[in-house]
């Protein structure tokens, strides 16, 4: 993979990222046509409140939709990592971003990690384990969700290939 160039996640990290934010939107969804279907039982003093509300939930799970839609189009677009000479950088975040660098010879494992969802999806998650002190530590950890299977296959090479290189220059050993 090339040096300082921004790669992104795959189309299909959209959709995962959109079926983990859903189910509220479909939530709603599902009690508004309960309401909608349960005017016919409800006694005519009512029908009118019955409907109101209906509605009301009903443009209420409409803009909680779309902004699930909007948020998750701008976690997506926003998350991008590249190759350096001396590490490996992800950027995240739409308002507030986040930039995490893991040095080459830092770098002890580089997992792919497929739940059956992401199986599905076709999508993988790259897990970048560091060395440090703490042994769960959040800090001693890169996650990057959403990438194609052969992009990850690609990903969880090059730093390997990446770590050994820099980590022989680190010992003194080229």
């Amino acid at each position: 993979m090339e040096d300082h160039k921004k790669h992104s996640l795959g189309r299909r990290a959209f959709f995962l990222f959109l079926s983990k934010r859903t189910k509220a939107a479909v939530f709603l969804f599902i009690v508004t046509g309960a309401l909608f279907w349960s005017e016919r039982w409800v006694s005519a003093d009512y029908v009118m409140w019955v409907d109101y509300i209906a509605k009301l939930l009903l443009l209420i799970s409409f803009g909680w939709l779309a902004f699930v839609l909007f948020r998750t189009y701008l976690e997506y677009r926003y998350y991008t990592y590249m190759f350096t000479e001396e590490a490996f950088i992800m950027t995240y975040g739409y308002f507030v971003r986040n930039e995490v660098a893991a040095l080459y010879h830092q770098i002890q494992n580089v997992n792919i990690y497929r739940s059956p969802g992401d199986r599905l999806a076709g999508v993988s998650k790259v897990v970048i384990f560091m060395t440090g002190n703490e042994k769960d530590s959040p800090h001693n950890k890169i996650v990057l969700p959403g990438v194609t299977k052969m992009k990850a296959k690609l990903v969880q090479k090059e730093l390997l290939v990446r770590a050994r290189r820099h980590f022989g220059t680190v010992n003194g050993t080229v």
